[in-house]
């Protein structure tokens, strides 16, 4: 046995609109992530201490600074530091995270809006087949009647003498 109850689609709301608040939102908390991650650090590596501080020296000079928020490790063949990156950089990579977080809150708009008018459609679609279903459903009833009043005409009441 199979339902053929068809759910009824209905559309609450409104599909989101472009928000400069809710996009500042979201470049903030992008901001969060790289500042609390290791985005804006460069990882310097080298096999021995004295190419380690050569490294280091040469960052320096490009304006990155030794990072005191992760330690420096110093093993066997294996030591390594992060540096911070400088100010210019960290504001070039925020930029390009700022562009990357509008583009992804547009298209999600986009997606939203595209929903919304497919719902919509739907919507209207279903509506005017149950309008025509029920059309036709009354149609039927009435031809029924009809007929109904054709045959009792023809045929009459049923008349049993006593």
């Amino acid at each position: 046995m199979t339902n053929t109850t068809e759910e009824r689609i209905s559309i609450s709301g409104s599909a989101p609109k472009y928000d400069v608040e809710e996009l500042k939102l979201l470049q903030s908390e992008r901001h969060t992530e790289y500042h609390k991650g290791q985005q804006g650090y460069e990882p310097v590596f080298a096999e021995f201490p004295y190419d380690l501080i050569i490294k280091i020296i040469e960052l320096t000079n490009e304006g990155y600074t030794l990072s005191n928020k992760y330690p420096i490790v110093q093993g066997e063949l294996r030591h390594y530091c992060f540096m911070k990156k400088p100010d210019h950089l960290i504001q070039a990579e925020l930029d390009v995270i700022d562009a990357q977080a509008k583009q992804a809150y547009i298209a999600h708009l986009e997606s939203e809006h595209d929903r919304y008018k497919q719902l919509l459609t739907q919507q209207l679609i279903q509506t005017a087949a149950l309008k025509e279903k029920k059309k036709e459903e009354e149609k039927q009833a009435k031809l029924l009647k009809e007929i109904e009043k054709e045959v009792s005409d023809t045929f009459g009441e049923l008349i049993i003498p006593a």
